[in-house]
């Protein structure tokens, strides 16, 4: 091969592959917009392929220009004609390529996949992509050659064409608008075989050294001059004031670009006034967001501050100054900053004011504190805090995307040799910082595993990176030359500051300082055993254990916070329960049910029915949490024949001993408009005909059961699907089939957008017993979810007594007194496949929990499970309940409103359990 092609496949390569990585990068979004992947996609596609095809352009002839070896090129022993014939030929087959790449990857994947009919918009963007590059490809050749200056070519490559756009969409007639656009194109392609034309010109006639048009200096006043001169012969020294402006000189072209952008963003502003657009067109849309122009320089300003010594030769002088390295460093970053600030706030939001940076509310509509509002009224310095932070939030984001840039643009900058080899770099560590950035905090997208939530990622991981950074580039900056060591060893280093970050963040999320310390305190002298146990359950916040000699014991728990907002941020939420909990009166109960008034309806062995209930308004039963349960309850009505009750909204369900199903109370009372008058109010009625019931009992909804085995769900509206039967109005059964294989001791379900029911069956094994599917109806795209009967088992035990949990871990008990716990773990981008999730579940094996082994009973409950100690002490143990689904359950949520914009906790809940009292004994 030729060694002049080779040369220029060579200068060409590194910004090629970069433009055709980030354009194929498209194929690993998924569809959907679940996790902001279009928004992503959009970025990406736009803007990032957009620069590089630009700094791809520009790297034709000011790779040349900015390493010295134009004049070299031009000595070449081979004609001119040649060499521009090679590098533009091989730099439009570049850009062809990508641009190929690019609009295939954009026409199957929103085409093909997504909108197969919806070309119209596709042949735009089609024909708008290779406009664009032949623009590009014209303006950077003709631009470099002239100028001889990466900064000033990379703006007149871009706004040269902008000036065309606006000038000629501003004055074309109204009326003649739909032929606008076809004549911006034709414009734009003028001017791109002007450009090519005159940049051969140039080119065939260009000389070593480019005339510039003179020295861009400061202007200087006289007397100034003077002051200067007299200060000079006094001698002063000042070395940082010296070393603060030296280093706003270097940026001079900085400024002088920074005036031409505002002059060109004052055009814009005159014709977004007075020009006549078309309603969505493109000329509207590039002159709405054509102050995001100005966050193109924090990028050149960083870019140029380290690289640009090097390329002058003045950085070895500098180093030999009289004045500490890193004073120079903190000077020189300092500027960046701050020129990051002057340029990329400070100018477009004066001159767009609060279009592009609204101001946020203190507290915007929808604003709520929390679960327990009513426990953070005593921190009221600490929620104003926050509400003007969030006031400020958009002015905080626009600072931090300018100074980000820069910061970034600066750190290229010390590893490369001239502006125009940062740029490249710069981009994609904006984009890759960007993509961190924006996923940090959902782990399990991209690992399937939730090593940490929440904003600790970026209280930790943004200042570790950000010193990280500021040393490597401190030690970049004092080398005159570098080679592939340098590269190697950042690269190094930054993969070990983020390999460490990783680590911060999960071993501090997850409380790792909890394994060095006891579990649980010791328990005191068992008073149960598992040979005649107890039973322990809990119904709407209460607990209720019955003991073997008929006794039951209850109270109420709720969640709290101390109210203290830190305990908030750090996940330290507790159960706290009444402290009042007692037996009723009698130790003959069958059972005691709680509805959700807070009545509380018992039935006794010889069969009778008896309740206790409240008086109260029409508000919900959390709201009087606080209150000690009642003591006692009273006889209903004289007959002896009840067998079993269940709650069912704000009906008690329940069957007497002939069989036949009863309803006591109503659902037709909208709480919010009258008041709940109690059950008392009511007089149990017959539901249906039949007198074949024989139990009533609740499993996550109101469950049937009859004599001859058969299982049906209680429902307040029409289920979808077979086996109905309307007892009432507004009081259906359905068929449960799936649950009806196998007699089960114990069973629970959890949900994480897959839904599973587990149960202990007499013989002791642990099953999966049945899973909810998505069934496609026939002829139709879409369908329900219907409940599938399972039969997996679990390892080969078959000691185990019982299960309890929620969401995506469950804690199962052995008839040896200990606890397991499992934890499922549901990663949604498998496409919810069951039969994936039914062997990765089979495949976990259960962690012990605790570690003792006297446990007599477990129970679901609100954020975890409780269990029942044979020393009659009972522990609430929290588990992973997934919070991105349920705001309730201990993972609390701050800024939460209408838009789910939500602060989640620093700290994963704790694993120790909590201890709520003992039924035999004074709670603590």
């Amino acid at each position: 091969m030729n060694p002049l092609i080779k040369k220029e496949i060579r200068l060409l390569l590194p910004s090629f592959l970069i433009g055709v990585a980030l354009a194929c990068i498209n194929v690993c979004f998924k569809q959907d917009d679940q996790f902001g992947s279009n928004t992503l996609i959009a970025i990406v596609s736009i803007v990032a392929c957009a620069g590089v095809a630009v700094f791809t352009a520009l790297n034709s002839f000011g790779a040349e220009i900015s390493s010295g070896t134009f004049s070299m090129l031009l000595a070449q022993p081979v004609s001119r004609e040649r060499i521009w014939q090679t590098k533009t030929r091989l730099l439009a087959a570049a850009l062809f390529i990508g641009g190929f790449i690019w609009c295939a990857v954009l026409f199957a994947r929103f085409q093909l996949f997504s909108h197969p009919k919806g070309l119209g918009d596709f042949w735009e963007i089609f024909l708008g992509t290779w406009v664009f590059l032949a623009v590009v490809y014209s303006g950077a050749l003709w631009t470099v050659l002239l100028l001889r200056q990466m900064a000033a070519a990379f703006w007149f490559t871009l706004l040269t064409p902008g000036v065309i756009m606006i000038g000629i969409s501003g004055l074309w007639p109204e009326k003649y608008y739909d032929a606008c656009e076809v004549a911006v194109a034709v414009a734009l392609l003028i001017y791109s075989w002007v450009g090519i034309r005159y940049a051969r010109r140039l080119f065939l006639r260009a000389q070593d050294v480019a005339w510039t048009g003179g020295n861009i200096v400061w202007p200087e006043i006289r007397r100034a001059a003077g002051t200067s001169r007299r200060a000079t012969e006094k001698r002063c020294r000042r070395p940082r004031a010296a070393l603060f402006w030296k280093e706003v000189q270097l940026h001079q072209s900085g400024f002088v670009l920074a005036g031409a952008l505002v002059l060109l963003h004052l055009g814009v502003l005159v014709a977004r006034k007075f020009g006549r657009f078309q309603m969505n067109s493109s000329m509207e849309f590039i002159l709405e967001i054509f102050w995001g122009l100005w966050l193109v320089m924090p990028m050149l300003v960083g870019a140029a501050a380290v690289a640009e010594e090097r390329k002058l030769g003045t950085l070895a002088g500098q180093l030999c100054l009289p004045v500490k390295r890193r004073t120079q460093f903190v000077v020189k970053l300092c500027i960046v900053l701050l020129l990051s600030v002057l340029f990329g706030v400070v100018m477009p939001m004066l001159l767009e004011g609060q279009r592009i940076c609204p101001g946020g509310q203190l507290f915007p509509d929808g604003f709520d504190f929390g679960y327990d509002r009513w426990e953070l009224t005593e921190q009221p310095y600490f929620w104003i805090c926050l509400g003007v932070i969030n006031s400020l939030k958009p002015l905080l984001l626009f600072l931090g995307i300018a100074t980000g840039i820069g910061a970034i643009s600066f750190y290229a900058s010390t590893l490369a040799r001239n502006t125009l080899q940062t740029l490249a770099p710069a981009v994609l560590g904006i984009i890759v910082f960007a993509m961190l950035l924006f996923n940090a905090s959902r782990p399990e997208w991209f690992f399937g595993y939730p090593f940490w939530c929440g904003p600790l990622i970026y209280l930790i991981g943004v200042p570790v990176f950000v010193l990280a950074l500021v040393a490597l580039a401190f030690g970049n900056s004092q080398r005159l030359d570098f080679g592939w060591s340098v590269w190697r060893r950042n690269a190094v280093g930054l993969v070990a500051v983020l390999a460490f970050i990783i680590v911060a963040t999960t071993t501090i999320y997850h409380r790792a300082w909890e394994k060095l310390t006891p579990i649980e305190p010791a328990h005191g002298a068992a008073q149960l055993t598992q040979a005649n146990p107890a039973s322990l359950s809990e119904e709407w916040n209460a607990l209720f254990v019955r003991l073997p000699d008929g006794r039951i014991w209850v109270d109420e728990y709720w969640w709290t916070y101390g109210n203290s907002p830190l305990a908030m941020l750090l996940n330290n939420i507790r159960m706290a329960s009444q402290g009042r909990g007692g037996f009723y009166a009698g130790s003959n109960w069958v059972s005691v049910v709680r509805g959700v008034w807070r009545e509380q309806v018992g039935l006794k062995t010889d069969g009778t029915l008896w309740l206790a209930e409240i008086p109260r308004h029409s508000r919900m039963a959390r709201n009087w949490w606080g209150q000690a349960p009642p003591e006692n309850l009273v006889r209903i009505g004289s007959e002896t024949n009840w067998s079993s009750v269940a709650n069912h909204n704000m009906n008690m369900i329940l069957v007497k001993t002939d069989g036949t199903l009863w309803c006591w109370g109503t659902n037709n009372i909208n709480p919010d408009r009258r008041k709940w008058p109690g059950l008392q109010a009511f007089t149990p009625y017959r539901l249906g005909t039949e007198s074949n019931w024989a139990e009533v009992s609740m499993n996550y909804r109101c469950q049937l059961r009859k004599r001859d085995g058969s299982l049906w769900d209680a429902w307040t509206d029409q289920p979808g699907g077979q086996q109905t039967n309307e007892l009432e109005p507004g009081f259906t059964i359905q068929r449960a089939q799936y649950l009806e294989p196998g007699k089960w001791r114990s069973t629970t379900e959890i949900w994480s957008g897959l839904s599973y029911k587990f149960g202990i069956r007499d013989d002791g094994t642990f099953r999966i017993r049945a899973d909810q599917r998505l069934r496609q109806r026939s002829g139709r795209g879409y369908g329900n979810y219907e409940w599938t009967a399972m039969d997996l088992q679990f390892g080969q035990d078959t000691n185990w007594l019982a299960v309890a949990g929620n969401r995506r871990e469950i804690v199962t008990l052995k008839n040896d007194g200990t606890l397991w716990l499992w934890p499922f773990h549901f990663d949604n981008r498998q496409d919810w496949d069951h039969d994936h999730y039914e062997r990765k579940m089979l495949e976990q094996k259960p962690v012990r929990l605790g570690t003792y082994a006297d446990w007599i009973a477990i129970t679901s409950a609100e954020g975890g499970v409780f269990s029942l100690a044979a020393d009659g002490s009972l522990w609430h143990w929290p588990l992973d309940n997934d919070n991105s689904y349920n705001n309730e359950t201990g993972l609390v949520r701050l800024f939460q409103n209408n838009h789910d914009n939500s602060i989640e906790p620093l700290l994963d809940y704790s694993r120790k359990p909590q201890l709520l009292g003992n039924i035999f004994g004074k709670s603590d």
